[in-house]
């Protein structure tokens, strides 16, 4: 199985962490991309961990 895109997190489903796939509207998954703090365009396999999102939303 795939695990987080966000930087330094190896959470995965394998080890019981929720996998969230990207958003479909741009804006949304523009925020997505910004708030984890890397640089790069989400497949449609790119997934966030619950803990990221988390994190992420924490850091506006």
């Amino acid at each position: 199985m795939g695990g987080c895109s966000a930087p330094n997190c190896s959470n995965s489903t394998s080890i019981g962490k929720q996998l969230f796939r990207f958003p479909k509207d741009p804006v949304r998954k523009k925020k997505w991309v910004v708030n984890c703090r890397r640089d790069f365009e989400p497949t449609p396999h790119s997934r966030l961990c619950q803990v990221s999102l988390q994190h992420s939303s924490r850091k506006k």
